[in-house]
């Protein structure tokens, strides 16, 4: 009876009742994310499959995916097929990447991200479909492996005292089953004999459960989005890297001590050294230091990502930036190594925020700044106002760059900014840029000292990082102040301020300034812009009397109710009612039955003016270079062209 008391239990421990679980999912910006909240911690693994990835979990758990597409659309994921312990998942997008990770215990989350996947993700690695072995801790031995061909089912019964009724053989077979399915998988190990039960104590164990494949070995270790374990708190306290000793003695006393005897580096005193560089903010002198001694080359990785962090350099080694989404400091670091935030990945702001605040004052006045900006790209106006603030507390007469950073966040127009930028001194000049950033950023002209005073700035930083910025803003200065000639020929060399010039050009250019850059070559393709733009530059050239150029800006086929009203206004101005009606079909307000009313009225009245059949059969034709009708409707076109221009510049001068 104990044996079958015994084969019950390892029943218990093996055999588990099938688990339906509901997958949940939700779109975001950057990234689709399938969660799959287990009952209880089972294991998985994630990687490349036939046709995309596939998720393998125990035979047991019935994936319900009922819910999937009313939450996202296919933009991302093409497809999802479950069955018996897998998932297959297919991608629609063709430079997008998936990742699987645990967010808690019995939660696995699936993020399909855009873009292509980073070096070295495991996820790119093709899955065994086979069940794999688990891993195994150095504390634990190793399950042994059946020998081949052995079958538990065959196992020679042991006579036993006690008699076993015939009726009980379906479930001793059972049991023999589990156990054979769990010693395959590496979590059940057994022995073929029982060992005398000793005189006294409870029967040894004979089943040892070991890791299950996909969890890690300490569950209050975090990973990072990726799968990779987030690095500790002891690794990034600078805090405690410091000296109660004034700095001129700690100085001093960080340094002695790198060589010792035989002149052979102490690494002790090497690192002591970098760090105690670290805690003062000298990132370069630090670097140094880590460069010359022999420093092991995982720690100079990380000494080197924080010297470049605390000079305000670019992290060129992406040993940090998975650490964002972390708890503890490394989500700070995590986040300022990051050259910009990357809208859709994880952020631990919170924890960033605590680790920011526990810094010493030094520290936290260098890296506020930079802090803050990662924020405010994010549009998190609010851990913005944290970081700042944890800073003003302590700063009753604040520095340069705090004042500066004070100025970038005021919620005024631009006044502290303007301030320091009359004042003069090292901060002037990061003044003056955002400054003229803020006011064009909410439509507002520059004034002509600001202008020039950019200007020069731009050729003193000509060929650096800031280049491309002060370009676009030079650009938008020249713009603001209705100098489109002179921003148009600097657009070259600022292709990311395109948008917002023809915006100021829609909104503020004068008609010969229209008609010069706004009606296209025949053969030019007009630029991607934003539909307001494109809108205000179709109606104000169909107000001109230039219907044909106005339409070029507008799709063939408009769809959405702005576009369609905006080309019915250009097709009523070209004498076309049917067109005209036919944009403004289904359209509802006070414009659109205006227009329906007008264009009826023409196509009632045989003397109205109105498109020729001629132009329309030429609108309906082929547009082959090589046939008479495309030549034909290219001259009917340029001519029109022409004559509108002509009568819109007369009308400009007769103005005058």
């Amino acid at each position: 009876m104990k044996y079958l008391l015994a084969a019950a239990f390892c029943l218990a421990a093996s055999g588990v009742a099938a688990q339906t679980v509901t997958v949940r999912s939700g779109a975001h910006p950057g990234y689709s994310r399938l969660a799959f909240n287990l009952p209880d911690p089972r294991p998985w693994q994630f990687g490349r499959g036939d046709g995309g990835y596939v998720l393998t979990l125990p035979a047991e758990v019935d994936l319900n995916l009922s819910r999937i597409w009313t939450a996202i659309g296919r933009d991302r994921i093409a497809g999802l097929k479950a069955e018996k312990g897998r998932l297959h998942l297919s991608l629609a997008c063709g430079t997008c990447h998936a990742i699987a990770f645990e967010a808690g215990r019995g939660t696995v989350v699936i993020d399909v991200k855009d873009g292509p996947a980073p070096a070295g993700s495991p996820f790119e690695e093709r899955l065994a479909l086979a069940p794999p072995r688990p891993r195994t801790r150095p504390d634990l031995p190793e399950a042994p492996q059946a020998a081949a061909g052995y079958d538990w089912t065959r196992m020679p019964r042991v006579p036993v005292d006690v008699p076993i009724s015939p009726a009980l053989d379906p479930f001793r077979d059972a049991v023999l089953r589990q156990l054979a399915d769990g010693a395959s998988r590496g979590v059940v190990e057994m022995v073929e004999t029982l060992p005398p039960r000793p005189a006294s104590g409870p029967l040894p164990p004979q089943i040892r459960m070991q890791e299950e494949p996909g969890f890690i070995e300490d569950p209050d270790t975090p990973l990072t989005a990726e799968g990779r374990t987030c690095m500790s708190d002891d690794r990034l306290d600078l805090a405690s890297w410091g000296s109660d000793l004034p700095v001129a003695q700690a100085f001093g006393s960080a340094r002695a001590g790198l060589e010792g005897e035989f002149d052979v580096p102490d690494a002790e005193a090497v690192e002591r050294a970098v760090r105690y560089y670290l805690f003062l903010g000298f990132g370069a002198e630090a670097r140094q230091i880590s460069t010359v001694y022999a420093v092991d080359p995982e720690d100079r990785r990380l000494f080197d990502a924080i010297a470049r962090i605390l000079d305000d350099e670019p992290v060129t080694d992406p040993l940090l930036q998975p650490m964002a989404g972390c708890d503890g400091a490394a989500a700070l670091w995590g986040i300022l190594s990051l050259p910009q935030a990357l809208v859709g990945q994880p952020e631990n702001t919170g924890a960033a925020l605590q680790a920011f605040v526990a810094l010493p004052q030094h520290l936290r006045r260098d890296l506020a700044p930079q802090l803050v900006e990662r924020f405010t790209q994010r549009g998190d106006a609010t851990s913005a106002g944290i970081a700042r603030d944890a800073v003003l507390r302590a700063e009753p007469d604040p520095d340069p760059a705090t004042r500066l950073l004070v100025a970038r966040q005021a919620q005024d127009d631009g006044a502290k900014l303007a301030e320091i930028v009359s004042d003069g001194g090292h901060s002037a000049d990061e003044a003056l840029i955002a400054l003229a950033d803020r006011r064009l950023t909410g439509k507002e002209a520059l004034d002509e000292g600001t202008l020039v005073a950019l200007q020069a700035l731009l050729k003193e930083r000509t060929g650096g990082e800031e280049e491309a910025h002060l370009r676009r803003l030079v650009t938008l200065g020249l713009a603001s102040v209705t100098r489109f000639d002179d921003a148009f020929a600097e657009l070259p060399k600022a292709p990311k301020a395109e948008p917002e010039l023809w915006d100021w050009l829609a909104r503020t250019g004068g008609e010969d300034t229209l008609l010069r850059h706004a009606v296209l070559p025949q053969a030019a393709v007009p630029p991607t812009l934003p539909m307001a733009t494109r809108l205000m530059l179709a109606d104000r050239l169909t107000a001109l009397g230039l219907p044909d150029p106005a339409l070029r800006w507008l799709p063939v086929d408009p769809v959405m109710p702005p576009e369609r009203l905006s080309a019915a206004r250009a097709q009523m101005a070209r004498r076309d009612a049917r067109e005209a009606l036919r944009l403004i079909a289904g359209l509802g307000g006070e414009e659109p039955e205006a227009i329906r009313k007008t264009a009826e009225a023409q196509l009632s009245d045989p003397a109205a003016p109105r498109v020729t059949e001629a132009q329309n059969l030429l609108d309906a034709a082929p547009d082959t270079p090589a046939g008479v009708l495309a030549q034909g409707r290219a001259l009917v076109t340029d001519a029109a062209d022409a004559r509108a221009r002509i009568e819109a510049l007369l009308n400009a001068t007769a103005l005058r």
